[in-house]
């Protein structure tokens, strides 16, 4: 196989990745604190002689857009979104993972848990609150309170959420929905607020990956027309030479 279709290789390569990470962008346009993806590419030149310039086309990872999406109002006094830069922590199974996703709700026993059931952290533990005690009131840095009095005059602070965020955000690896692992990074205060009875939109923009989606798909379709046009002048050159011999 000659160096032209080796490149297209790599190049339809490339492009199918590329589709995956743009379909799965637009399968989570409506998944409430999902994070749009990106593939990073680059270009890696091929040894030739001086006259002639070859490369390949590489992918070589895939990058979050961590830029806020819309906040929703839910009127659910467990939904939490974050203004600003900032994630839940919460404990899970494999450790401690963190999350923009503030859709929680108390386990039987009480804890607030995620829809998956792992406990959000407040000072490096789970918490606990008793809906008996009236309406629970979270405050912009995190601290949960409840309404003893249940008239707004009495309030008791039960914990304050560990909302945290971390130097270099493009080193999170996702692991299951939308929780991140930090790996050996050190979490850092956050900036953003809590906003109660709030959730955050996805931030993908649908009209913009769907527009993605066909531009991959005919950059695809011309690589593979050149491919074919390849093959033909291939089959022309070696038909040519038999007949001649």
């Amino acid at each position: 196989m000659e160096t032209p279709i080796y490149i297209a290789l790599s190049r339809q390569m490339t492009l199918r990745h590329q589709m995956d990470v743009v379909a799965n962008n637009i399968a989570n346009a409506n998944t409430a604190g999902f994070k749009a993806e990106m593939l990073l590419m680059s270009e890696v030149e091929l040894p030739s002689d001086p006259t002639t310039e070859l490369s390949y086309v590489q992918d070589f990872a895939t990058a979050r857009d961590f830029s806020p999406g819309t906040l929703r109002p839910t009127g659910n006094d467990l939904d939490l979104a974050i203004q600003g830069n900032g994630f839940f922590a919460v404990q899970t199974p494999e450790g401690v993972r963190y999350t923009r996703l503030g859709r929680f709700q108390l386990n039987s026993d009480g804890i607030l848990v995620t829809s998956h059931g792992y406990p959000v952290l407040a000072g490096g533990s789970s918490i606990s609150l008793d809906p008996d005690d009236g309406p629970i009131n979270v405050a912009e840095d995190g601290s949960i309170s409840t309404d003893l009095a249940r008239n707004g005059q009495l309030l008791q602070v039960v914990g304050k959420l560990d909302v945290v965020d971390f130097a270099d955000r493009n080193a999170l690896t996702p692991t299951e929905d939308t929780l991140f692992d930090a790996g050996t990074q050190a979490p850092t205060a956050a900036t953003g607020k809590v906003a109660q009875r709030m959730l955050e939109d996805s931030n993908v923009n649908a009209i913009v990956e769907m527009t993605n989606m066909i531009e991959v798909t005919r950059n695809y379709q011309a690589v593979q027309r050149f491919m074919d046009a390849e093959h033909e002048r291939q089959r022309r050159a070696i038909s040519s030479i038999t007949s001649n011999t």
